[in-house]
């Protein structure tokens, strides 16, 4: 290795821990530091890592959504379910009802008016 490219990498090591000093380096730090002239590999690095955590998050939330979309589907089945039963009800004793009319009361006509 070239003397010139030791010193560039002592000096952006020394820049890296300097300014990192807080937190743990990461990969792309470590990549930084042992190849200088390669800043792109490094880059590429911290944008997929950025990514993968975005990424992450996104799949979560769509997994809620979809779980949530499940719910809604399931309560909605239940709804229809129980309005056809109430339809059937509904029908059964409004039949029934007129039957019974027109039984006690076969001169009568039922008409509505419109």
């Amino acid at each position: 290795m070239s003397r010139l490219k030791i010193i560039g990498s002592v000096v952006v090591a020394m820049a890296v821990f300097a300014g990192c000093a807080a937190k743990e380096p990461t990969k792309g730090d470590f990549m930084r530091m042992h190849a200088a002239d390669q800043k792109e590999i490094a880059e590429d690095w911290d944008k997929g890592s950025a990514l993968k955590q975005s990424g992450e998050k996104l799949v979560k939330h769509g997994e809620k959504l979809i779980k949530s979309g499940e719910k809604d589907i399931a309560t909605g089945k239940e709804e229809i379910e129980k309005g056809n039963q109430e339809i059937i009800e509904g029908t059964r004793l409004s039949d029934e009802s007129e039957r019974i009319f027109h039984e006690k009361y076969p001169e009568l006509r039922l008409e509505t008016i419109k």
